[in-house]
């Protein structure tokens, strides 16, 4: 796994360590490594609880890193804590089978992904939100670009993230060509800049996050998440192929270290007291992605106006 040290971030610490809290007596001499995956959500609440951390006495480093890697990352100790989205569960909870890693538990995030589309495709797709309305032909032609005619476009995350997109197109024999963004921005951009244009477009969507939380689109409703969706061919409307089905929805998670975990109860206590809502950073994820605000930034912002939230998982 490759980590390169965030140059952004490396502002970060002097910025919010400067705000006036006691710190805790703590022996730990070596920072507590937290990855950043080019996720404003993922990221914002990672460094929320860095900063919670080092506000108890900790020294916290950020390093920028793939993020199905960041769970290896935690079970060798290179890495001490990552973000979880519900819909990589497996993922997730592979890191814990060596008793090198566990789940510490919710953020308090909820989080949603799968396919999603601007209102105004339901013109050119009608029936939608249901997904049999990307069959029509009609629908399919719309959503063709030069790029991936014959198939319609679909627009994916960056390459490094976990979306079953192909194989949800080819389990419900759905003529869709996935076509990666370079950056979370970047999808966000294309989708948002297409359905301003009024042109049809199609892509993955995720929530906490300020654009597909509004009410400009909606997800594509599919045949509801089983765990046996992902398993079994014989599960669901088609016998012969596996990921019939929505994506799973739920939470966003923190997983760490274990061996950081035993050894320090203080960080230990802290992260099991992590707890935020939904609410509380709809602001700091607009600023960031439609403000321009930096991430160090609009943290440090956050921190500072919300000291009673954060002081009571310190003390």
């Amino acid at each position: 796994m490759t980590l390169k040290t965030s140059k952004s971030v490396a502002i970060l610490a002097a910025t919010v360590s400067a705000l006036a809290v006691p710190a805790l007596a703590v022996d730990r001499t070596d920072p507590i490594v937290v990855p950043l995956v080019s996720d404003t959500s993922s990221d914002v609440i990672s460094i929320i609880l860095g900063s919670a951390l080092e506000n108890a006495g900790y020294r916290v480093n950020y390093v920028e890193a793939d993020y199905a890697a960041s769970f290896s990352g935690i079970q060798t100790g290179d890495l001490h804590y990552t973000i979880c989205w519900q819909s990589t569960w497996d993922l997730c909870e592979s890191s814990t089978e060596t008793g090198k890693a566990e789940n510490v538990g919710s953020t308090g995030i909820s989080s949603a992904e799968g396919w999603w589309y601007p209102v105004s495709l339901k013109e050119q797709c009608p029936g939608l939100p249901d997904w049999t309305a990307l069959q029509n032909e009609d629908c399919i032609a719309a959503l063709t670009t030069a790029e991936t005619a014959p198939l319609a476009r679909f627009v994916e995350g960056p390459a490094d993230w976990i979306m079953p997109v192909a194989e949800m197109a080819t389990a419900f024999d759905l003529p869709f060509q996935p076509i990666a963004s370079g950056s979370s921005a970047a999808l966000v951009a294309t989708i948002s800049a297409a359905a301003r244009r009024g042109e049809p477009v199609i892509g993955w969507g995720f929530t906490p996050h300020w654009y597909f939380m509004s009410d400009e689109g909606e997800f594509v409703q599919f045949p509801a998440f089983e765990p046996e969706c992902h398993s079994d061919p014989a599960w669901g409307m088609n016998p012969d192929a596996t990921h019939d089905c929505g994506v799973q929805v739920g939470s966003l998670w923190v997983y760490a270290n274990s061996e950081l975990l035993a050894e320090e109860e203080e960080a230990s206590a802290i992260m099991k007291k992590f707890s935020l809502s939904d609410g509380q950073l709809a602001d700091v994820f607009r600023s960031i992605d439609v403000d321009g605000a930096q991430l160090d930034e609009a943290v440090a912002i956050w921190m500072d106006e919300n000291e009673a939230v954060w002081s009571a998982w310190i003390n």
